[in-house]
């Protein structure tokens, strides 16, 4: 199973609705989104539509960025007061078990994921009690190499476990992937499963890093996952060329697609994403920024849905 993480921004949002639509998600994809919006309009239009392919996501009670950050009860009222069950509870753990424990008997929550770093320490007798708690299923661990001990452990809970890797590298600049040749982007789908975890998870085309808003580039990039014949998943990096203001912004989206539309030609690759791209370069429209990152994560869902599926 695949956890990506998703910050449960509008474009982010979209593409689920999207994909349920498509029923693609289940069985293979279960997200993991941390709300960084105060306003629930767009969570609410993402639950109909999973309502309609009986979808699931998991959603993060207490975010560590975004307009309500931190151990509230915000979010957990708002999960409370739904008609549907289809978003289900989780929690950043870091020294706040007794926050997580008071609202799981509080608001009587069950199937509990758990987040938490690689910088515990395994005489950390409250993540501990905190963990073994039946109430507890699932615990997604970043990095989880660079604590093999804390790894270890939770590998006797009994739990679902999940590896969680940061894997886009960031460039300072947008103009800066001009430079950069296909590379491959991950192997855990490959190994996660001989290694003991129960999934996998990435932060998809995006990186770790949550900035809100943004000023206008002066690159537009597409950044676009494929399979390779050895099951990797490579990434490239279609960049536009006239990078040197920030005027003609339709004009840098043309660029791009066209060296992403001429690649996925050339190679036979297709999916709704990469049609969804084909369309705008096709009629010359500029979508917005919002898109070109919608399309970029639904094509690497997509990318990861279709190996799942063919195991």
């Amino acid at each position: 199973m695949y956890y990506p993480v998703l910050r449960a921004r509008q474009f982010e949002l979209i593409m689920l609705r999207e994909l349920a639509r498509e029923r693609v998600l289940k069985d293979y994809i279960l997200p993991i989104l941390e709300p960084v919006k105060e306003s629930y309009n767009n969570l609410n239009l993402a639950l109909r539509e999973f309502e309609q392919s009986n979808q699931h996501a998991y959603l993060i009670l207490n975010p560590e960025f975004g307009q309500k950050i931190g151990d509230t009860l915000y979010y957990l009222d708002y999960i409370h007061d739904l008609e549907l069950d289809l978003f289900i509870p989780a929690f950043h753990y870091r020294n706040n078990r007794d926050y997580i424990i008071e609202n799981i008997k509080k608001f009587d929550l069950k199937d509990i994921m758990l987040l938490c770093g690689n910088d515990i320490s395994m005489e950390d007798e409250e993540f501990k009690h905190l963990a073994e708690m039946p109430q507890i299923s699932s615990i997604t661990m970043n990095d989880p190499q660079r604590n093999r001990s804390l790894d270890r452990y939770i590998k006797t809970l009994r739990k679902t476990y999940i590896r969680l890797d940061d894997l886009f590298e960031k460039q300072v600049r947008n103009s800066d992937f001009l430079d950069i040749q296909e590379h491959r982007f991950s192997e855990e789908h490959l190994f996660y499963d001989e290694e003991k975890y129960n999934g996998f998870a990435d932060y998809t085309v995006l990186p770790s890093e949550f900035i809100d808003g943004g000023s206008t580039p002066r690159a537009v990039v597409i950044h676009l996952t494929y399979m390779k014949e050895n099951g990797q998943i490579w990434i490239r990096h279609f960049t536009s060329e006239t990078n040197d203001s920030i005027a003609n912004v339709q004009g840098k989206f043309a660029e791009a697609a066209k060296k992403a539309v001429e690649f996925c030609r050339e190679n036979e690759l297709t999916n709704s994403a990469i049609a969804e791209l084909e369309d705008y370069y096709d009629r010359e429209h500029y979508p917005g920024l919002g898109v070109v990152k919608k399309i970029g994560i639904k094509n690497h869902l997509l990318v990861v849905q279709k190996y799942l599926k063919s195991k």
